[in-house]
């Protein structure tokens, strides 16, 4: 684990309201989706879930596009609640550390690495699990936007991003 984790039963885990209800990776609400549900201690995001077997690659595995999308979710979640503002996934690179088995219970963790400017940070996400061994790690760069900006790319209607701004609270 990395040395910016803070997995001490002393931190303080502070649940995240859902956002958008129909995402396939946090969307409480997608019949198809992961259900990721995130919570942070002020530093960190995280997420625990189980990966059940409609997920799955070759045989017992997680496919890795599941992992992929665990990480830049987690990644996104931490970029949102740490700067407070919109966000779009610019790049991200993935490396498997350890194949990882469908039903195995997973701890997906992410921290910003670092924030050059209004519009830019950068993002780290890792999956341990249960033993707390390393199983996939990325790094993220974001691209920031205000809300105002993220409306003119019309990317969300406008009701979306005020309830979507409303639920932001970030955790500085």
């Amino acid at each position: 684990m990395s040395e910016n984790f803070d997995s001490t039963p002393e931190a303080k885990w502070k649940h995240l309201a859902s956002i958008d209800k129909e995402c396939f990776a946090c969307g409480a609400e997608n019949s198809h989706g992961l259900k990721m549900r995130f919570e942070s201690n002020g530093r960190q995001i995280r997420s625990k879930l189980v990966i059940e077997k409609t997920f799955r690659g070759w045989s017992n595995l997680i496919h890795g596009g599941i992992l992929s999308t665990m990480l830049d979710e987690t990644m996104s979640w931490t970029v949102i609640n740490f700067t407070g503002k919109f966000m779009l996934t610019q790049s991200m690179n993935v490396t498997f550390k350890k194949p990882v088995r469908v039903g195995a219970a997973l701890t997906v963790t992410g921290y910003i690495k670092e924030q050059s400017s209004e519009r830019k940070a950068v993002a780290v996400a890792e999956i341990e699990d249960e033993d707390g061994d390393l199983c996939a790690v990325s790094e993220g760069k974001f691209a920031l936007f205000s809300k105002k900006h993220f409306l003119r790319m019309g990317i969300m209607l406008e009701e979306e991003i005020e309830e979507m701004a409303s639920a932001l609270e970030p955790c500085k």
